[in-house]
């Protein structure tokens, strides 16, 4: 699993987990025959780049342990492009303000990555290499990691301001968050039986529990009997199971242990694991968390909130004011079919982040607009759609052919990429 990028500010984690949080780490998609599905303010998007991104979202919604992810792919690749879509827009955007990234920072950015995640630069170098990339392709994602973060802290963060007032009026409505539960300090002894258990072994094992209670009320330790009858691994710790708040034992277990004053015994306590005998040590009685110790966190959780509509809203500006044209599923071979989404090892992400407030990177006077790109001609449109189905088949079969040569080391990897190149240069 992929590491994620740290920032200085929660704006730049926000934007790094909703926009970038793939950006250093997508495989490449070997078998994908590649042609134009989008194009922003005249720059292509690539069907490969858009399988790539999907394999990404699909790791991601299966590492959250989510059940309720029966997204269709063809939902999932559509938001696989949008996500492209609005980044290559802040690219747009940071170039058109006239920012830059120093070759220093990427060095820097590489040298952190490597430090944070333990790894040497041979270790690095074969890892770029097992995902068919080279060191410049990974700088390139960098700097453009790098100039997102900065165009968005640039538009939204300083619009993401908290008064005192919306704190207060937030911890009053939302005051039940920050209630804390009672706990109780507990120990037990317990008398362990289950399914293969006989009678006559719970028989002898609920006398033996009435007879160590009959010793506690006449004033035996409790921690002295947990330690020589006890079955639990508490045992030698005198019965002792530490603090316990509601939900974290089985409900008999609760509902015995919060009913007891402190000192107090439970009569022998019947629970799916046994047979218990459990006593209160310390009670600490629930209570809200005051306004003083929640502040800091109610601020980041609306900053986070206001920083998401303001983005939300850019984002839609830099859309409004573009030229996007997409033709994704109006062929019949975008339909995404793959069965083969098995995760490859990515190389590690970004675990530092001093290079963000770059000194040697530079900001110019605000350029020009881009101009919008003429729409193609119907001709134009008619030649790219015009492709033999036979022909991609076929290409598609050998691309498989070489894969499985490559994978079974009967060619090297530079040569695979080699007849890929040649392959799809004649499509």
């Amino acid at each position: 699993m992929m590491c994620w990028l740290k920032y200085i500010s929660r704006s730049a984690i926000f934007f790094t987990v909703l926009i970038w949080f793939f950006v250093l780490n997508y495989p490449l998609f070997a078998e994908t025959v590649d042609r134009v599905v989008a194009k922003v303010n005249g720059k292509i998007i690539t069907l490969s780049s858009v399988h790539d991104r999907f394999r990404v979202i699909s790791e991601k919604i299966n590492a959250s342990g989510n059940v309720n992810r029966s997204q269709p792919e063809t939902e999932l690749m559509k938001n696989a492009l949008n996500s492209i879509i609005e980044e290559r827009l802040q690219i747009q955007e940071a170039k058109k303000y006239g920012f830059e990234v120093s070759e220093a920072s990427l060095n820097k950015a590489i040298d952190e990555i490597k430090k944070n995640n333990n790894i040497t630069d041979q270790q690095f170098r074969i890892m770029l290499g097992n995902e068919g990339r080279s060191l410049e392709d990974y700088k390139k994602a960098i700097r453009d990691q790098i100039l997102v973060s900065r165009i968005v802290s640039m538009h939204v963060g300083k619009k993401s301001a908290i008064g005192k007032k919306q704190i207060k009026a937030y911890y009053i409505q939302h005051q039940k968050n920050y209630w804390e539960k009672p706990k109780v300090k507990a120990r037990h002894i317990l008398f362990i039986f289950g399914k293969d258990t006989s009678n006559k072994e719970i028989n002898l094992k609920k006398n033996m529990a009435q007879k160590i209670l009959y010793q506690i009320r006449s004033g035996s330790d409790f921690a002295e009997l947990a330690r020589k009858y006890s079955e639990d691994v508490s045992a030698h710790l005198g019965g002792d199971v530490g603090i316990i708040e509601q939900g974290m034992m089985v409900p008999e277990f609760e509902e015995a242990v919060f009913r007891l004053k402190v000192g107090e015994v439970s009569d022998v306590v019947k629970t799916r694991y046994g047979l218990h005998i459990i006593k209160c040590d310390e009670i600490f009685p629930g209570f809200s968390r005051p306004l003083s110790q929640v502040k800091d966190e109610i601020e980041s959780h609306l900053r986070f909130q206001n920083e998401q509509k303001a983005y939300k809203k850019w984002v839609e500006g830099l859309k409004e004011n573009a030229f996007i044209e997409m033709s994704l599923f109006k062929d019949r071979r975008d339909t995404f079919t793959d069965n083969d989404i098995a995760l490859k090892t990515k190389t590690t992400s970004l675990a530092g982040d001093d290079f963000f407030n770059d000194n040697d990177s530079k900001k110019t006077v605000k350029s020009k607009r881009l101009r919008k790109p003429e729409k193609p001609s119907i001709s134009q449109q008619k030649l790219a759609e015009d492709k033999s189905p036979w022909n991609y088949q076929l290409i598609v079969k050998k691309l498989k052919y070489f894969k499985r040569m490559r994978d079974s080391e009967k060619i090297s990897e530079l040569e695979y990429r080699k007849k890929k190149k040649e392959l799809l240069q004649n499509f």
